[in-house]
């Protein structure tokens, strides 16, 4: 049976350890600060970005991988006769699903999935897609269970504050002056079905203590979780005392296969700033 290699956007913010041992082809996103260009997770890293904006108050763009990055890669992996299964950044945030499928539609053995998520709840499927590799499914297969587990990703996370969401031009000045006032930290999730990015929950209070609720509340009906794998992702600035009290709590809900610490990349440190907390899993 021909062999099938997994690929993905640099977004799926994977730690390297399991992407070298899963033998993953990872896409990187381009990251722009000011005129230089950069590739994301390869010669810039989320530090860089808040450096950045700390000097210049304004954020970096990014940008998606092109055609002709997909098809020069999905063209060497074909030639010597891999199948390809690749997962991208949710279409409704980067036109990078769109341009793997323009490159893809050259090949019958490519398959693009869009995850309609970001960061590692991405990554997920990406190991899921790992996972049925190891049972031997060819790529087809892999590509119709990833596909079915798309609108089972659960991805949310709460923000320290809205000052980059603001820069960015997905939150208005009034919303964030009232944020501010009245010490608001919002939960946000990415819609399973559109891939977009709506509000959850609006939390009040203290940052250890909001981190707190938000942790509980994602483990709340800890029933409904795939238990073989969860992730706790985070885009620097929360302590580590924080990262044990979520694993502590998720080890208490629930015997996990495994449990995940993952560092936010670029592209979502780029639009929710440090001190994001993430919890990532699949629903049965």
């Amino acid at each position: 049976m021909k062999n099938v290699v997994i690929t993905a956007d640099s977004t799926c913010d994977l730690p390297s350890k399991l992407i070298e041992y899963n033998g993953i082809i990872i896409f990187p996103l381009s990251v722009l600060l000011g005129e230089k260009s950069y590739f994301d997770g390869v010669d810039i890293h989320p530090q860089d970005i808040y450096d950045y904006v700390a000097k210049t108050g304004i954020l970096p763009k990014t940008s998606a991988v092109t055609p002709n990055q997909y098809y020069d890669v999905f063209k060497s992996l074909t030639e010597r006769g891999n199948s390809v299964v690749h997962i991208g950044l949710s279409s409704a945030i980067s036109s990078s699903y769109q341009n793997s499928c323009i490159a893809a539609a050259d090949f019958d053995n490519v398959y693009c999935v869009d995850s309609k998520s970001l960061c590692t709840g991405m990554g997920l499927l990406v190991l899921k897609a790992c996972d049925f590799r190891k049972k031997g499914f060819d790529a087809k297969k892999i590509y119709n269970r990833v596909n079915s587990l798309v609108p089972k990703v659960s991805t949310t996370f709460v923000l320290d504050n809205l000052e980059y969401l603001h820069k960015g031009g997905r939150c208005s000045s009034v919303a964030r002056f009232g944020a501010n006032l009245l010490g608001i930290k919002p939960s946000i999730g990415v819609d399973p079905k559109s891939g977009t990015l709506d509000v959850l929950r609006k939390y009040r209070g203290k940052q250890d203590i909001v981190y707190k609720q938000y942790i509980n509340d994602c483990l709340r009906e800890v029933n409904k979780i795939d238990t073989s794998r969860i992730v706790i992702a985070h885009s620097g600035g929360v302590s580590s005392q924080m990262i044990s009290f979520a694993k502590g709590v998720i080890e208490g809900k629930a015997a996990f296969g495994e449990i995940i610490t993952a560092d936010a990349g670029c592209t979502i440190s780029s639009h929710c700033g440090p001190k994001t907390l993430a919890i990532f899993y699949i629903k049965k």
